[in-house]
């Protein structure tokens, strides 16, 4: 995971360490970066990753994976590439000499791509951490439920899940995809 336990209590202010406890936690942490990989259309966690990608024409070719860590396998129309052929820039790789030929999946690449918890940018592990603590918050059927009583009525607010005000904040990092 991105993030520790123990950056995760220290951003919770809950510094419970019962064994179920930790474990509830483990499992928050790995739901909250679930739902911030899937926002983002690809996972967070450094992990292995195989594309076939369609290539059109140019020296720049974007992988689904990102940042792209290391190359284990590409091929171009089922011949090899030699890591000499291309430098990783990011989240694409890039041809040192020469374009990607134009062709429908015409290039393979196994890689690694993702963040390590050193890695991670800030932003990323803050909503990670905002998420958790929200799911946190609402276990043991604690809804987010708070009234408001005025003169003559009163109101119920139900807090429900809606975690776009914290991932909005991502957006620089989504990869989008042409359906």
């Amino acid at each position: 995971m991105i993030i520790t336990i123990d950056e995760f209590n220290t951003y919770s202010g809950n510094m419970e360490t019962a064994t179920d406890i930790v474990a509830m936690k483990n499992s928050l942490i790995k739901t909250a970066q679930e739902i911030v990989s899937e926002y983002l259309g690809y996972s967070v966690e450094n992990c292995e990753h195989e594309d076939y990608i369609s290539a059109i024409g140019q020296p720049e070719l974007f992988l689904f994976g990102q940042p792209i860590t290391s190359v284990l396998d590409l091929s171009l129309c089922g011949s090899a590439v030699p890591a000499s052929d291309y430098i990783i820039r990011g989240r694409s790789l890039r041809l040192k000499n020469g374009v990607w030929p134009v062709g429908i999946d015409n290039v393979y690449c196994r890689y690694m791509a993702g963040w390590t918890n050193l890695t991670v940018p800030e932003e990323v592990k803050t909503c990670v951490k905002q998420i958790a603590s929200l799911l946190l918050q609402e276990t043991n059927g604690n809804i987010g439920v708070t009234g408001k009583s005025m003169s003559e009525n009163s109101r119920t607010y139900i807090n429900y899940t809606n975690f776009n005000k914290w991932l909005e904040k991502l957006e620089p990092y989504v990869v989008k995809r042409l359906a």
